[in-house]
């Protein structure tokens, strides 16, 4: 036991103690370096966030900036463009709802040139001379000699061609603005076909004598006109 304690102190005690301060200094120093790159790593990278937020932030700015100069340009380039149009439609138009009529009223013609000896009676009762008795007349029959060539009152497309129980054979034109028309009391064979465009003026048949609801009065036309499916007086489609 005595001979332990007579040793000499420890070396690594030793070294401790003379270099223990450089130790921690050169520990601190590493912490302190450490810290540092991490601080400023991370404030490359938050860096890095508001060079981007620079970059975009500017441009909202800018095309808000540039539209609200260029607008009063657009703007007044626009107006005089969409009054144009609407002048234009409403001198020669009228009106939204006579976009088509008026057109189609300016090439609307006779389907036969004779005189009208039936008239419409579509909303009270007439007299049937063939049938003697008393109904409506959902058209009118104008006076042309069997043979002659009938006419489409307006442009259009063949829509049907049947044969009517009392009205005999028939040729249906649809037309713009919902109208359609239907000439009957025709010649067998109309020189027309289903789905064929005409115009105004166009031969697509000719009078005949296949109405046996009819056959009591001179030879005829029987024209009559449809809106949107509803009967109406062939006279205001031909006027």
């Amino acid at each position: 036991m005595q001979n332990d304690n007579q040793k000499g102190p420890n070396p690594f005690k030793l070294f401790l103690r003379d270099k223990g301060y450089y130790i921690v200094l050169v520990l601190c120093v590493a912490v302190v370096g450490v810290s540092g790159f991490l601080f400023v790593r991370t404030l490359s990278d938050k860096g890095d966030a508001p060079e981007t937020v620079s970059l975009s932030v500017p441009l909202t700015p800018a095309d808000s900036t540039k539209p609200a100069q260029k607008q009063p340009a657009t703007t007044e380039s626009v107006k005089p463009e969409t009054p144009a149009p609407a002048d234009n439609a409403a001198e020669t138009m009228g009106s939204v709802d006579g976009l088509t009529e008026p057109a189609e009223t300016a090439g609307t013609v006779r389907p036969v040139a004779g005189e009208i000896i039936n008239e419409w009676a579509g909303d009270k009762l007439a007299y049937n001379e063939t049938l003697r008795d008393w109904r409506v007349h959902e058209g009118i029959d104008i006076a042309a000699a069997a043979g002659s060539d009938v006419a489409a009152a307006r442009d259009g497309m063949v829509s049907a061609i049947y044969e009517d129980e009392l009205f005999g054979t028939t040729v249906a034109l649809e037309h713009e603005g919902g109208y359609t028309s239907y000439y009957a009391n025709l010649s067998a064979e109309p020189p027309v076909a289903v789905g064929q465009a005409v115009n105004a003026g166009d031969v697509i048949g000719a009078v005949g004598e296949t109405a046996s609801g009819e056959l009591a009065i001179d030879s005829h036309l029987h024209f009559a006109v449809s809106c949107s499916g509803q009967p109406m007086d062939p006279q205001d489609f031909l006027d």
